[in-house]
């Protein structure tokens, strides 16, 4: 039995061997082919991710960034570099300026909103700032928004800072992911928005931003991170799941424009996800006071670059501006999807506004905010 054990044993060993062997040398050789989509699934383990890098537990908020940054490159070649500063509250942006004079605006939102991926001055909140101040000096513009952020924690925030920021206008850049986490009805048909951290919940996210850091070393991390899992995502699972296929597809724009054109004007279903949303909203509507809400959507482009539908929660968005007052809809989507151009108000690999996104995302509020000024 033993003289019989021990080939089978080598033999296991060697095939072990030639698999990890062969497994290395795909890993290594990968990375050589140059495919757009593979690259792009390594960028999107690979990236910086500055909250999970430079996060701070916040009991209410869930997190924020670490207070008074300084100067945090997020970098990845060829894709991302920019530099990101916070205040003492952990917004990005230098302190807030709290006397009575000052006209201010709220940017709440995810890492659209935050400026994922383009310079401070080149955030749409910034270029606001500084038309607004062509006309009056006394408007501030307020970056209150935070990457990994849903419309519970945009809520959350509007709530806990109006009264020390008093908001002329508040503008909610909506992202469909923003509704992720929700939670059922209650009763009397509200949802509870307010974040319950779990017993240790700093330890936890501590945890988090410590496994987070260049240097830590794990098994698992270089799997999430390597091209063969890249691989495996964009290419094998594909052709096992037709779900899978159909989330990846893309449908033809008309000839000369990058996106398929928008729906003229929709109805989106009722369901969960847009009664969860409607809630969200006007929490917000209240929580902004006597200061106008206005609301625009992000889009990105998973979904431009599939046809518009009624399912497109912007049209939840759009319903709930003219059937409430104090609060107005600006359809950055419509816009990006009639511009012959639209693929440059997008990064490269990543989804997010590039600096033109965030630059046409102005000039479309602009006018609601001058209008709001008189």
């Amino acid at each position: 039995m033993k003289g019989r054990l021990r080939p089978l044993l080598l033999d296991t060993l060697l095939f072990l061997l030639s698999v990890a062997a062969a497994l290395a040398v795909a890993e290594c050789s990968l990375p050589l082919v140059k495919n757009r989509s593979l690259d792009e699934a390594v960028y999107q383990a690979r990236r910086p991710v500055i909250q999970a890098q430079y996060g701070a537990f916040h009991p209410v908020l869930g997190f924020t960034l670490q207070n008074n940054l300084r100067g945090v490159r997020q970098f990845y070649p060829g894709q991302l570099d920019y530099t990101v500063d916070t205040n003492s509250q952990g917004f990005r942006g230098p302190e807030w300026d709290l006397s009575p004079r000052r006209k201010n605006v709220l940017i709440l939102g995810d890492s659209f909103a935050f400026g994922w991926g383009v310079a401070w001055g080149e955030t749409m909140g910034q270029v606001l700032e500084r038309e607004l101040r062509k006309s009056d000096p006394a408007w501030q513009v307020i970056n209150l928004a935070m990457p990994g952020w849903s419309i519970r924690e945009v809520v959350a925030a509007l709530e806990l800072y109006r009264d020390v920021l008093k908001p002329v206008a508040v503008i909610y850049v909506f992202c469909p992911n923003d509704i992720d986490g929700m939670t059922p009805p209650l009763p009397d048909g509200t949802y509870d928005l307010s974040y319950h951290p779990p017993p240790g919940a700093g330890k936890i996210f501590a945890d988090l931003v410590r496994r987070n850091q260049p240097e830590y070393r794990s098994l698992k991390k270089w799997l999430y991170r390597s091209y063969l899992k890249a691989f495996h995502a964009r290419f094998i699972r594909p052709l096992l799941s037709r779900r899978i296929r159909t989330s990846m597809r893309v449908d033809a724009p008309p000839a000369g424009f990058d996106f398929p054109p928008p729906l003229e004007t929709a109805d989106t279903p009722d369901g969960p996800e847009t009664r969860f949303l409607r809630y969200g909203l006007q929490r917000l509507r209240t929580a902004a006071g006597g200061a106008e809400l206005i609301l625009t959507t992000t889009s990105d482009k998973s979904i431009v670059y599939k046809a518009d539908r009624p399912e497109n929660l912007r049209w939840v968005l759009k319903d709930f501006s003219l059937k409430t007052p104090g609060a107005r809809f600006v359809d950055f989507e419509e816009f990006v999807r009639r511009s012959p151009d639209g693929r440059k108000f997008y990064l490269d690999f990543d989804d997010h506004w590039s600096s033109a996104g965030h630059a046409a995302a102005a000039g479309m509020i602009l006018p609601a905010l001058r209008s709001e000024s008189r």
